[in-house]
């Protein structure tokens, strides 16, 4: 249904003739308003121009030699001229001749043409005198009203000529208009076409000849198209099959898709539910190339389909779905996954003359409503334990640990863009001075109700979503710009493997500590347990540091792989003795063996150490006993926020002296 109503084409054909018309007339009236006109006035001026320019000279010669009877009948042959009204003679502005028209005797007023001529000296350029002439419009006006006579007679024919063609373009069209009257109450299905209508003009008797052939043609393809409705309706239900059959099969091994299995499972109450996993098939695709991975994969999901399961299906690039109705125990189930691994991989699978072998890992659940999603958090935690088979248990609690995952990486985004991961600091106390030498800066977040949150909770994720750079910078830039004045105290930075081979990173740090003018206070901190020394951007990272006059410890000594070739390597100033051995030295055989060993090594090579956990008066004297060099912990202060910092004051007195 239109919105808008619609004209027939003799009415817009005829509409269109109106308006070219109207632009016509309107174009050629305003023609000769604002040009016609203008060009008859400017043919009087120039005659009156044309009389002035001729009696200048004469005048010119005539005044200048003083023959002032022969200037006066100069100016009489002048006026002798019809249309001129007056002509005055002046010098110096003031008027010493003039000559003006007497009234005829009518009240008549013109418009006049007031033309000045200067009037020079004989043979020379001084101009002597003006001629000034009033011409009269008289003659003018006359010309504009027979111009405008003539325009009206032309404007008025045309209209007539305009609107006798506007009516034979209707009385032309009428016939077409009854043929599409008739073609627009025309019914395919049977009706009959009427055709009444006749014209004196070939083309439209050839139109409606032309109609009249195609309601035979229409006819006809009616017909035709009842035929092919049927045909395309058989072809469609199959078309359609086979897209089915596509949106729910895997192309390359023919197996039911992830689609197929979600709409298997919202059926299933209770079954065995495994998500079979390849190991390592990506060596497979390196090794033999992408083709021969197909071909294994085929193989593969033909293997499985033996295995006497219900279904199987493929869901991703190496990991398959096997389903078995029924309601299992646990130890049932176990058995009928291990049965199924040991077929698998007794199985040998061939491309060309190669053998290669498979090993797989298996999830699976067994729960009331089974889904998929219980099976892969049991995949996952099979790669995790690196057990080959794993059935869900509700008793992992991992839904609760994936929501409190999702959690803490919104906070951690919340907190980032918010300004509350923030530097906290921990004092360094130089036990043989007893003055507090510098600090640990330590990253906390402060959760939107207040609560102050230690990096155990959040780190690590922050390092898995790809926050973790963005932490690091904010320490940075937030301590450098604390200690920069601060010149009595160094401040130590924590630095991980990840943060030393982000180029980005490395970058940042640089300009910051040279930019600020804290290079030589700074002591970036390595984590020991990360395996530092097989990274040579590490050793790399130390160099540079160095050079700009930084210094290096590492972090939670002895307890990783505690290569001590590195340190040498690494040229570190401070080895942070671990503190799941300091923590109980005081009454740790063992532990103070260990501790005992680093510091004479440490002392050899002329590394400063430091004690960790720190916690109580029994700790502190047995680290200072043992020539440890530098102690922190809780005995010495807690972290507190960087501007808490008490600058100044760097003696240390122990609890019981505060007291």
């Amino acid at each position: 249904m239109q919105d808008e109503k619609s004209y027939s084409l003799s009415t817009k054909i005829v509409s269109y003739v109106l308006f070219v018309a109207f632009i016509v007339l309107l174009s050629m009236f305003f023609i000769f308003e604002n040009i016609g006109k203008k060009t008859l006035q400017d043919v009087e001026k120039e005659k009156a121009e044309l009389v002035a320019k001729m009696f200048a000279p004469q005048i010119g010669i005539n005044l200048y030699l003083g023959f002032n009877d022969k200037v006066e009948s100069a100016l009489k042959q002048i006026m002798s001229e019809k249309d001129i009204l007056a002509v005055y003679l002046k010098r110096g502005g003031e008027v010493i001749k003039k000559l003006k028209r007497r009234s005829a005797g009518t009240n008549e007023t013109f418009e006049t043409f007031k033309v000045e001529t200067a009037v020079f000296e004989p043979g020379g350029s001084r101009q002597i005198a003006t001629l000034e002439l009033h011409y009269s419009s008289l003659h003018y006006l006359e010309m504009v009203d027979r111009m405008t006579k003539l325009l009206l007679l032309f404007l008025s024919i045309a209209t007539l000529l305009f609107i006798a063609l506007s009516y034979q373009i209707r009385k032309r069209l009428l016939p077409l208009k009854k043929v599409a009257g008739a073609l627009a109450g025309y019914d395919v299905s049977g009706g009959e076409l009427k055709l009444d209508c006749k014209s004196d003009d070939e083309e439209i008797k050839l139109i409606i000849k032309s109609v009249e052939k195609m309601r035979e043609n229409v006819r006809a393809y009616a017909e035709l198209q009842e035929n092919m409705k049927q045909i395309l309706s058989k072809k469609v239900e199959e078309k359609t099959a086979q897209l089915w059959h596509q949106l729910y099969t895997d192309q390359l091994t023919g197996l039911p898709n992830r689609r197929a299995l979600m709409d298997d499972l919202s059926k299933q109450s209770e079954a065995l539910v495994a998500i079979v996993n390849i190991d390592d098939f990506t060596e497979t695709n390196d090794l033999y190339g992408h083709r021969a991975g197909d071909i294994i994969l085929k193989n593969f999901a033909d293997t499985l389909q033996e295995l006497g399961m219900d279904r199987a299906y493929r869901i991703s690039g190496d990991e398959f779905v096997l389903i078995k109705a029924g309601k299992f125990h646990l130890d049932e189930a176990n058995e009928i996954l291990k049965s199924m691994r040991n077929k698998i991989e007794r199985t040998h699978f061939y491309y060309e003359e190669n053998r290669i072998d498979i090993r797989v890992t298996k999830g699976a659940t067994i729960e009331e409503a089974p889904m998929i999603e219980q099976a892969d958090m049991a995949l996952k935690e099979a790669r995790k334990q690196r057990k080959p088979i794993m059935i869900f248990s509700a008793e992992w609690n991992l839904e609760s640990r994936y929501r409190d995952n999702i959690y803490w990486i919104r906070e951690i985004k919340s907190a980032l863009s918010h300004d509350r991961i923030v530097p906290y600091c921990q004092p360094l106390l130089d036990i043989a001075t007893g003055k507090i030498k510098g600090y640990e800066v330590l990253v906390r977040l402060i959760k939107e109700d207040g609560e102050v949150v230690s990096p155990f909770k959040f780190l690590p994720l922050a390092q898995r979503s790809h926050q973790y750079q963005y932490m690091t910078m904010r320490m940075v830039e937030q301590s450098c710009a604390f200690f920069k004045d601060k010149k009595e105290y160094t401040f130590a930075i924590n630095l991980s493997v990840e943060d030393i081979l982000n180029s980005e990173t490395v970058q940042f740090i640089k300009e910051k500590i040279t930019g600020y003018g804290v290079a030589h206070r700074v002591v970036f901190e390595l984590l020991e347990s990360e395996n530092i020394e097989v990274f040579p951007e590490v050793e790399k990272f130390v160099e540079e540091m160095k050079a700009l006059g930084c210094q290096i410890a590492i972090d939670d000594f002895g307890t990783g792989y505690s290569n001590f070739s590195y340190l040498v390597r690494l040229k570190a100033d401070y080895i942070k003795i671990d503190g799941s051995l300091i923590r109980n030295i005081h009454n740790d055989k063992n532990a103070q063996v260990i501790v005992e060993s680093i510091v004479d090594f440490a002392k050899k090579l002329g590394i400063r150490t430091v004690a960790e956990f720190v916690s109580n008066e029994m700790i502190y004297e047995k680290v200072h006993q043992m020539g440890i060099d530098v102690a922190q912990g809780y005995y010495i202060s807690e972290p507190a926020p960087i501007d808490e910092v008490v600058v100044g004051k760097a003696t240390w007195y122990p609890p019981r002296m505060k007291e």
